[in-house]
């Protein structure tokens, strides 16, 4: 399954989302999900290890590329996040 992660990592979505996601899912932060990268120590980061990305076109419009960039943070472009979902026949946005 694929979560979309569309609001800030103290919200009620992402709590929701957290409890939700699987041991093979995937997720991608987007929108104000893209804060994580000010947020290393959120839970997300080691609980999704290599399954987590940051949406690279809101991270540049966050102006977060110098954190992504330092915290070595993984990022999909919008071309790799259309095939998510291509690959995904299950898809869960979290709002």
């Amino acid at each position: 399954m694929l979560h979309i992660l569309t609001k800030a990592l103290n919200s009620d979505a992402a709590h929701q989302m957290q409890q939700a996601v699987g041991e093979e899912d995937i997720v991608v932060l987007t929108e104000e999900g893209v804060q994580a990268a000010l947020k290393t120590h959120w839970e997300g980061w080691q609980a999704y290890q290599s399954r987590i990305y940051l949406l690279a076109e809101d991270v540049a419009a966050w102006g977060l590329n110098a954190a992504v960039t330092a915290n070595g943070l993984p990022t999909v472009d919008m071309n790799g996040f259309v095939t998510l979902t291509e690959h995904h026949s299950q898809i869960v946005t979290w709002y």
